[in-house]
């Protein structure tokens, strides 16, 4: 079982702001951690796998995004076929405002496993970065459909409908 132990309290949550970086909330670390402990405790993976997708959590829990990748792209090369992989890394890309990469990693995690809500959840943030609100909300209704706890979504969805509105 993988727990990631940290005595960081991160709040990731940026709201709706009028500089563009965090125009929608984002899925809380701690939050996010959770649902990938859930996701990576149902697989089983090489220790070494799992040691670096570890660090790359608690990387990413740090704030430190540039080594978060780093380790998350060593991940990926010893296993290109886990969702999980790609949206660990997606997340901290996020955090670098490099959307089209969360798109796309997001996307191929999502071709991996239809069921990851935390892909959709976090391609849908990215969306909404790029001013793509209807992709952004499809993302996160589907989001929701897989797992109706995750409240950001609704908010962003509410969010990017007032947006629609004012432009």
């Amino acid at each position: 079982m993988l727990i990631i132990k940290t005595n960081v309290i991160i709040n990731i949550y940026g709201g709706f702001m009028l500089n563009k970086k965090r125009v929608f909330f984002t899925l809380s670390l701690c939050l996010f951690v959770f649902i990938i402990n859930q996701q990576i405790n149902a697989q089983n993976l090489h220790p070494t796998t799992l040691e670096n997708l570890k660090r790359s959590i608690e990387y990413l829990m740090a704030g430190d995004y540039h080594n978060a990748v780093i380790t998350s792209n060593q991940v990926i090369r010893a296993d290109p076929n886990s969702a999980i992989n790609y949206v660990i890394r997606a997340r901290a890309l996020y955090e670098l405002n490099d959307y089209d990469r969360v798109i796309a990693d997001c996307t191929h995690a999502i071709r991996l496993d239809r069921n990851n809500s935390a892909a959709f959840l976090i391609r849908g943030n990215a969306y909404g970065q790029k001013d793509d609100y209807t992709r952004a909300i499809s993302d996160w209704q589907a989001a929701l459909r897989l797992n109706p706890n995750i409240d950001e979504a609704r908010h962003n969805i509410e969010l990017a409908l007032l947006r629609q509105e004012t432009n």
